[in-house]
């Protein structure tokens, strides 16, 4: 998982500080992002439309936003994407587990190669899925089979969001990379957008660091603390220093659109607070218990 610290710089943060300022909640920016996302969709721009559903999720998580890139990723030929989106979506809507149309047309797209090259065909494949879709909501959908039921079960979606090996895992290390590529060129609106979008595919508690400290050299001081406090929920140790929680508390008495100098100062209170409260990694042995003789024949 990418590093926890993220070394941005301040000096562009007065011009785009005000970018955020009239968002009340962490529900105000989802909202937003969504029907943007939802806008682009209906033009038929569904690479635009998933960036802006995969940053709704790090302000609203809800299904409806999940089955969106779910849906995307089956139009854009995206195949492990969309088949491990539907997975954790079916998880929490049982209807859509119990359905053998649901079934049948995830375990249609899971058939097809890994980027769907055939246009035709991705339109296919979503037209199954609405129908499925369909049939499941006004209840005339099949009941699906024990042997039927593959999408859904065993709590593979949640583990597809919670291991770096995993499909959405990966997907969430890329953007991440893509977040300290901008961070490196001071482009700090494009380092929040990537910042958000890796939340939609993995839990890591530095993905939350990652946004807070993104809002926070924009100088938003609400999402800073809403993601900070996310971010000490996933480490005890980081909520029970006496140190961070005093820097908590002096954003949480700073300006709603925090100055640059404030913010860079600020920034790295709350770095030094937590390398001190989290326990330092352990390093490889730079020499392996290797054994020097061959040995015998099994």
């Amino acid at each position: 998982m990418t590093m926890r610290t993220w070394c941005l710089v301040a000096a562009v943060v007065v011009a785009v500080a005000v970018a955020l300022g009239a968002y009340a909640s962490m529900g105000d920016r989802g909202e937003e992002l969504f029907r943007e996302g939802v806008r682009l969709a209906g033009e038929g721009d569904y690479e635009g439309a998933v960036a802006f559903f995969e940053r709704t999720m790090a302000y609203t998580p809800t299904v409806n936003v999940l089955w969106n890139i779910a849906c995307c990723h089956v139009v854009l030929g995206n195949r492990d994407l969309a088949v491990s989106c539907l997975d954790r979506y079916m998880e929490h809507d049982t209807a859509f587990q119990e359905s053998a149309e649901m079934q049948a047309v995830v375990a249609a797209i899971a058939a097809e190669p890994h980027n769907i090259p055939n246009l035709d065909r991705r339109g296919e494949l979503w037209n199954g899925v609405e129908a499925a879709s369909r049939a499941v909501e006004e209840g005339r959908s099949t009941p699906a089979t024990a042997e039927q039921r593959q999408y859904g079960v065993s709590g593979r979606g949640a583990r597809a969001k919670t291991g770096d090996a995993t499909v959405e895992g990966m997907q969430s290390l890329i953007l991440t990379a893509d977040l300290a590529e901008r961070a490196r060129e001071d482009d700090l609106e494009g380092a929040l957008a990537y910042a958000e979008r890796a939340l939609a595919y993995g839990s890591h508690s530095n993905l939350y660091w990652n946004l807070a400290s993104a809002h926070l050299m924009l100088g938003h001081r609400d999402m800073t603390l809403a993601f900070l406090d996310l971010y000490q929920q996933r480490n005890p140790q980081v909520r029970e220093s006496a140190e961070f929680q005093q820097v908590m508390a002096d954003l949480a008495d700073a300006p709603p659109t925090v100055g640059s100098g404030l913010a860079d100062r600020l920034y790295a209170r709350l770095n030094s607070a937590v390398d001190r409260a989290l326990p330092p990694r352990p390093t490889p042995s730079a020499r392996p218990p290797v054994r020097t003789d061959v040995g015998g024949e099994e």
